[in-house]
Order: C-alpha cells, then sequence, then structure tokens
C-alpha cells in the first residue's frame, strides 16, 4: 500500500477546505478547530513537498498541484460513496428533506404536499425554506428545488443538475389595482407601485421596461424592493401594487381572479426550475419518488 494513503484523514479534510476555499468553512463542516484544518493541511504540504493552497484576501485558493489533487480526491471519494451506498441503500420508506426558496416552499410546495402524502404515505417530507443557495455535500438537505435564469453555475461534480420547468414571467396585480391603472401598453405602468426582488439584476424591472422599449433613463420608479417573493404577492394582493411573478408562483390567483395581468407583455428573461440532488445518495429511491411526483405536478402550472 502506498505509504502517502495514511495521510487519508488529511486528504479528506482537504477535500472539504478545496470545495469551500476556506479552512473556517471546512472547519464548520467537519466539526473541528480551524487551527486543526490549518494544522492538516500544512502535515499534507508537508507529506507531498507542494503547495495546495494560495492565501487571496479570505479565501485559500487552490495552486495548480492543489486543483489536480482536488479533482483526484472528488473522484476517490464519490467512488467509495458510491461503493457504501450498494451496500448500505436506503429503503423508499423514510423522510427526505426538501429545501427550496420561502416563496416556493410557501405558494406551492407546503400546499400541494397533502397530495404527495396521499400517494406516498410511507415518505415523509421535511421542508426547509431558504433564500440561500444550501450546500447538500453536508448532508442536511437531500433534495433542492432551485430557480435560476440559468443552469450552468449550478453543476458541480457531485450534484445531479434537472432542469424541470421554464417559467415565463408576467407582471400581476389585483382587480382593483388594474383598474385604476386602466393599463393597455408596458409605459402605463411607470405610474404605479412596482415590488422587486432585492439585488435581482435581470428578472427585474429595468429590463422588463428596457424589452418594451420604455425609456425610464429619465424617471424614478416607484419601486420597493423585498427579499422574497412571498412579501412582495402578499401586498399586491392587497392592492398595493404590481409585481414581476412566474405562473408557477400565482397561477392559482390567476385562476381564482384574485390576480390578473394588467399588460400582457412577458419578461424576456424566464425563471428555470431545477431539480437538484446529490449523485450518490443512499436515499436515491425515495428521491426518485419525489422528484417524479413533482415532475408530474409542475406540467399542469405550464
Amino acid at each position: 500500500m502506498d505509504k502517502r494513503l495514511r495521510w487519508l484523514n488529511n486528504l479528506l479534510c482537504f477535500e472539504v477546505a478545496a470545495r469551500h476555499q476556506s479552512y473556517s468553512k471546512a472547519a464548520e463542516e467537519l466539526a473541528i478547530s480551524q487551527a486543526a484544518v490549518s494544522q492538516k493541511m500544512r502535515q499534507l504540504e508537508d507529506c507531498l513537498n507542494v503547495r495546495l493552497f494560495t492565501r487571496q484576501a479570505r479565501n485559500m485558493a487552490l495552486t495548480a498541484q492543489g486543483k489536480v489533487l482536488l479533482a483526484s480526491c472528488q473522484r476517490g471519494f464519490s467512488d467509495i460513496v458510491e461503493g457504501l451506498n450498494q451496500v448500505q441503500e436506503a429503503p423508499v420508506e423514510g423522510a427526505l428533506t426538501v429545501s427550496s426558496t420561502q416563496a416556493f416552499c410557501a405558494l406551492w410546495l407546503v400546499p400541494r404536499l397533502i397530495d404527495f402524502y396521499t400517494a406516498q404515505s410511507h415518505i415523509n417530507i421535511n421542508v426547509l425554506g431558504s433564500n440561500r443557495v444550501e450546500d447538500l455535500n453536508d448532508g442536511k438537505i437531500d433534495v433542492a428545488i432551485r430557480f435560476s435564469t440559468s443552469s450552468t453555475h449550478l453543476h458541480k461534480p457531485s450534484l445531479v443538475v434537472e432542469q424541470i420547468g421554464d417559467n415565463p414571467v408576467f407582471p400581476v396585480c389585483a382587480p382593483s389595482v388594474a383598474a385604476r391603472l386602466s393599463a393597455t401598453q408596458p409605459k402605463d405602468l411607470l405610474s404605479a407601485r412596482l415590488f422587486s426582488l432585492a439585488h435581482e439584476n435581470r428578472v427585474n424591472w429595468e429590463t422588463w421596461f428596457e424589452s418594451a422599449h420604455v425609456n425610464i433613463h429619465q424617471t424614478s420608479l416607484n419601486k420597493t424592493e423585498v427579499t422574497s417573493s412571498d412579501l412582495a404577492l402578499s401586498a399586491v394582493l392587497a392592492g398595493h401594487g404590481v409585481m414581476l411573478a412566474s405562473d408557477i408562483m400565482v397561477g392559482e390567483y390567476l385562476k381564482s381572479g384574485q390576480l390578473l395581468v394588467p399588460v400582457d407583455f412577458p419578461h424576456p428573461v424566464s425563471w428555470k426550475a431545477h431539480l437538484v440532488y446529490l449523485k450518490n445518495s443512499p436515499k436515491h429511491k425515495r428521491i426518485k419518488v419525489f422528484c417524479d411526483w413533482l415532475k408530474a405536478q409542475m406540467p399542469f402550472e405550464r
């Protein structure tokens, strides 16, 4: 056996630190101190006689040798986990923790879980609503439902990423607001109170007006920024203004007449829905059951 395999524990620590590019985040995932992570990395570098990291501001950047070693470690650990799953595969019965945005969990997922339980009473779903992109590698989350304007940045070697929807975005408001605005074209919404997601630089009102050829450079938009779509929805349902929303979020409100589309002009960018889970999860049987159910539900929304 290669004597360097005696440093297997250090290699595991290296994979976590390299993945996060942070000793402190590695320490948090491994439940050890940051000093212990630093010591293990020094030991590994001394054993191999190479530099694996260089400090760049607050991050630990990989050297060329570090990048090569990271790719090999991830392949090797992935093979080990796959082997462990084959001898210790979880049954289809049990629990799953599903994560998505607070808005999607509140407006779409949780109200429909009763239908899932009716069909699959042997699987319990725990829901984590978060507007952060949670790390699946720590084992706390089994399936993430993520929304993005692009799929590229979601792909990682350890993950399965499946696009399951491409949801157009339209302006929506309460009927009372639509009657007050009497809007027939995009420029008519300039006088409305506009609700928008904070820090969203693609699916926003500025790009919507731009795509409709409405000049807003000399106009100050009456815009209120919120951190989650469900906050905007509560204001819009109360008749306080207009928001940009995908049909998967507000489809039921459109069907019931609580909301309507004042100007039938879609945003040029749509929200793409993705299912994300670990390739080597031992819970793949119950993950498949949940994902199949979710995919069967979503086409009817579109």
